[in-house]
């Protein structure tokens, strides 16, 4: 992993480089960063993960837990702007293909939101050919996982983008 903390020689932040996650949205890998992501402007480590199969969520909740990460999951992708809203998470980790309002159009009204236009967006679905990157990186995400994902790129990059917040581990 090349980056660094705090600020870049000219004063400004950082773009953080992932050696072991693709930057090619052509690529094959399951963790594809689709825009450069700077390090989280937060204090905490909360990730909301959504998902309308409730046992995937719970399932990513605890890895996420087990790191060291706050997280909380739901199912229903109709509450999501209003909890990211409220519980301000540093990255928001969504499926794609959910019932009534899919990924895109959640990450579409993150986007545009005050409130929640800075957070970290990243696709976690089966929808995974190189045109499903491109219309998820249209839509405001920062990266793409396929799943089944590695969990230890997905860690990794949560790490790396919140590196430095004061009482997180590197």
């Amino acid at each position: 992993m090349s980056g660094t903390g705090g600020k870049g020689d000219r004063g400004e932040t950082p773009k953080t480089q992932f050696d072991d996650v693709s930057h090619d949205t052509s690529a094959s890998d399951d963790v594809v960063v689709l825009r450069p992501i700077t390090q989280a402007l937060t204090g905490h480590r909360r990730v909301l993960v959504v998902d309308d199969y409730r046992d995937a969520a719970e399932a990513l909740q605890l890895l996420l837990y087990a790191d060291g990460f706050e997280c909380r999951a739901l199912d229903d992708p109709r509450e999501v702007c209003a909890v990211a809203e409220a519980w301000q998470p540093f990255a928001v980790v969504l499926d794609i293909a959910m019932p009534g309002l899919d990924g895109l159009q959640l990450a579409r009204r993150l986007r545009a939101g005050s409130a929640t236009g800075h957070m970290l967006l990243v696709a976690c679905t089966a929808l995974a050919s190189t045109s499903d990157r491109r219309r998820a990186k249209e839509a405001g995400f920062d990266a793409h996982c396929a799943k089944p994902l590695t969990p230890r790129r997905l860690l990794h990059l949560f790490a790396t983008a919140t590196m430095g917040v004061s009482g997180c581990p590197p």
